[in-house]
């Protein structure tokens, strides 16, 4: 998919909704400042948050909880990390919009030293849905992991360099 593609499916023009990207990026940024470190986020993680969340096989294989780091996640998961590069490759425009959207939208902010939420993202109302709230979940637990992770510990991980 290139950056100005639109995916033709209903769904997942509906999950590559910019606004719907912010919300994620907010919830991962968000949980990943709320950890102990409390230190904003690296801006180019940003860009492992979405190719991570997005695609449904490798939300599935992911823990409820951060209790399993990134490195024992992906050691077990194997293809998910050989699938990261082109997946994040393909979702780089799709980020790039949903962060310029976060930003607009004052849900992200950057500072002199990364990102950060200004306030907690709004939890979702139950009637958005299974995947949608399964989505903002797992933003939150990526988020967690970014915080206890290195950031060029987690690219060389994923296999991606920023």
């Amino acid at each position: 998919m290139t950056e100005t593609a639109a995916p033709q499916v209903p769904e997942a023009r509906a999950l590559l909704n910019p606004a719907f990207g912010a919300y994620l990026l907010a919830c991962s940024v968000n949980a990943a400042t709320r950890s102990a470190a409390r230190t904003p986020v690296p801006w180019p993680a940003a860009f492992l948050v979405l190719p991570l969340v997005l695609p449904a096989d490798t939300r599935a294989d992911m823990p409820a909880r951060a209790s399993r780091s990134m490195g024992a996640w992906l050691t077990q998961y194997p293809h998910h990390q050989a699938r990261f590069a082109e997946r994040a490759h393909e979702l780089t425009g799709y980020t790039r919009a949903s962060l310029r959207t976060a930003l607009r939208h004052h849900a992200i902010e950057v500072t002199g030293t990364g990102l950060r939420t200004p306030r907690a993202p709004t939890p979702l109302p139950s009637d958005f849905g299974e995947e949608v709230t399964d989505c903002a979940q797992r933003a939150a637990l990526v988020g967690r992991w970014l915080a206890a992770t290195d950031l060029a510990t987690a690219f060389t991980l994923l296999g991606v360099r920023p």
